[in-house]
């Protein structure tokens, strides 16, 4: 019974640092993840930057982001249909990089020819921080309609105001 104690306790202590890695380590690895979606681009400064937390800090007019998709072929704005998430680095000077998108549409990435449009084309306001700008397009029949999107530790990813 004696021999049978440290084994078991050698058991409890792998169970104890398997969980605590699970528990404290894992969800920390997440939090230095650079690209958020799938389908990843080169060519971005990524050394660092902060993700949008409660209110949109990069700064921007909504017109200026509809004319992205307004420069879209005739063709492809007639039909395109779902949902567009993109992460976009914004410089503090104002420009921007897209650094990763979701593409649930019914058009192929490659024909949005959206990084040469984001990284050349949308000029934001000056900010104090390198921020990921979040952005989730949603093309319906009847329009397209945009959410900005945040993250923290207390509400995860959510819906930011526009303050």
């Amino acid at each position: 019974m004696t021999d049978e104690l440290p084994s078991a306790n050698r058991k409890i202590m792998k169970k104890t640092s398997v969980l605590f890695f699970l528990i404290f380590i894992c969800p920390t690895i997440k939090l230095y993840c650079q690209n958020i979606f799938p389908e990843k681009f080169d060519d971005c400064n990524t050394d660092r930057f902060a993700l949008e937390s409660d209110t949109t800090t990069a700064k921007i007019q909504d017109e200026q982001l509809f004319n992205i998709l307004a420069s879209f072929d005739e063709k492809t704005r007639k039909r395109i249909r779902g949902t567009l998430s993109l992460q976009i680095i914004v410089s503090l000077d104002g420009n921007s990089c897209l650094i990763s998108l979701k593409n649930d549409t019914n058009i192929k990435t490659k024909n949005l020819n959206l990084k040469q449009k984001i990284d050349h084309e949308l000029k934001w306001n000056n900010l104090h921080e390198r921020v990921a700008a979040i952005i989730v397009f949603r093309f319906e029949e009847n329009g397209t309609k945009f959410k900005r999107l945040g993250m923290n530790a207390n509400k995860g990813i959510h819906e930011l105001s526009n303050n």
